[in-house]
């Protein structure tokens, strides 16, 4: 099973760990899509009372289909994922997430910057979003440009550490496009809330090839939770 998805031209998403209340030595993870239900069973002292595994995807889709949400809380998702700076800054507003992320106080950088495939032109009707409507020269001479950009940024970044300036202050010269590494932890409840304005079609279209390997990746783990977050959680 592969837990690692390449995304963009440097970035990926690769999950870490899955765990949930019941050890399970036998297994990659720790973590099953009977979880919720056998957490929620708490409530009436029923826990680990050996219902079915159908018994319990059944009251697991109960509980998602009338948002239940804290026998999901109790399923926890490691991820790590190395992704442009500007879409990083988008989800960190999902404040349920505990992220210990690279830190440009400490080290050197890689020269790493993402350069879009296909460049996006101004819509027409919206104040947000992007239209593939530039023609073939405007895209080529914005990702030469930007790719110019990076590279003389990157030189001035590392000749000012040479110089003896602090990372710190020479990471300024980075743009928001340079890619940043992090570990990202989140209950699966909270996991599907984030992934909910995400993985949209009015979503920065980077930020939804982020999400879309976040769901292809637990869906191999927790099929049945995915399927419910399909089902009762996900923008249609």
């Amino acid at each position: 099973m592969t837990n690692m998805i390449k995304v963009l031209d440097h970035g990926f998403v690769t999950l870490r760990n899955v765990s949930g209340p019941t050890r399970r030595a036998d297994q990659t993870y720790d973590a099953d899509d009977t979880d919720p239900a056998n957490a929620a069973r708490m409530s009436f002292e029923q826990t680990d009372s050996g219902r079915t595994k159908e018994q319990d995807l059944k009251l697991a889709e109960y509980l998602m289909k009338n948002w239940h949400n804290t026998p999901f809380e109790m399923v926890e998702i490691w991820l790590e994922m190395k992704l442009p700076i500007f879409i990083a800054r988008q989800f960190v507003r999902h404040r349920t997430v505990s992220i210990n992320e690279v830190s440009g106080r400490y080290v050197t950088l890689p020269p790493e910057w993402y350069i879009p495939e296909i460049v996006g032109g101004k819509p027409i009707n919206a104040k947000q979003g992007q239209e593939n409507n530039l023609d073939g020269t405007t895209q080529f001479i914005f990702k030469e440009s930007l790719e110019e950009h990076c590279r003389a940024g990157y030189k001035r970044y590392l000749s000012s550490i040479n110089l003896g300036v602090a990372p710190e202050h020479a990471r300024m010269f980075l743009s928001l496009n340079h890619y940043t590494h992090w570990l990202w932890k989140q209950d699966l409840h909270n996991v599907m809330h984030f992934l909910r304005p995400r993985d949209h079609s009015h979503a920065q279209i980077e930020a939804q090839m982020y999400a879309k390997a976040v769901c292809l990746l637990l869906k191999k783990v927790l099929p049945n939770s995915m399927r419910l977050y399909d089902e009762y959680r996900k923008v249609k």
